[in-house]
């Protein structure tokens, strides 16, 4: 469970990086193919672990950075 909530907390800091440089910055670091990938992985994660982080992106919608 460690080695997923890792994971979740990793996947969470780099799709809240992506979404602030897209929102904030006008800019995109990865292809909206790459974040949607990464936001499901996440989502699955929380899914498999009955947990859902604080933070994650997952529990809000449009731009809340």
């Amino acid at each position: 469970m460690d080695v997923k909530i890792s994971r979740m907390k990793e996947l969470i800091a780099v799709l809240t990086a992506a979404g602030k440089a897209y929102y904030q910055e006008s800019r995109e670091i990865m292809s909206n193919f790459e974040y949607d990938r990464l936001y499901d992985e996440l989502k699955e994660l929380e899914e498999e672990t009955g947990i859902i982080l604080s933070q994650s992106p997952t529990q809000y919608v449009g731009t809340r950075l």
